[in-house]
């Protein structure tokens, strides 16, 4: 690689300490007021919301109408030498301390583990779970 190539490479948006400084601008929201790059993923139900953040994360996203798309995923990708997710809820309201004191850690995780932090945080959200019965999770 030519010298020009590697230090265009530093300074793109693969480059962790630009990719930091945005996402702190974001928490500041500063993005209200200078657009910040960003992606969104919509669609219908079982339109393929899941399988395209899968192709992007390298994650398997559980596919269930209660969990993973039916609220909004905020998704911070950083490559790293080690596998890991940290999950946490940004609640809108100030008396949801339950969802905001939710935070998981997680290394090298499998699919069955990744579904089973979304479920618990389903739960604390209060989303109803599939299965008909009125309970959550």
């Amino acid at each position: 690689m030519t010298t020009a190539k590697a230090v265009k490479s530093e300074q793109g948006l693969g480059n962790r300490a630009l990719l930091d400084k945005m996402d702190k601008l974001r928490e500041l929201g500063i993005s209200n007021m200078v657009p910040l790059p960003q992606m969104v993923v919509v669609g219908d139900q079982s339109a393929g919301k899941s399988s395209v953040l899968e192709s992007l994360t390298g994650f398997h996203f559980p596919r269930s109408v209660t969990l993973c798309t039916r609220h909004a995923t905020e998704i911070i990708c950083r490559r790293e030498e080690t596998e890991s997710i940290v999950v946490s809820i940004h609640a809108v309201d100030a008396d949801e301390e339950q969802a905001k004191a939710f935070h998981r850690t997680a290394t090298n995780l499998d699919a069955e583990e990744f579904a089973q932090i979304f479920k618990d945080a389903a739960k604390v959200m209060g989303i109803k779970s599939e299965s008909g019965d009125g309970s959550t999770g």
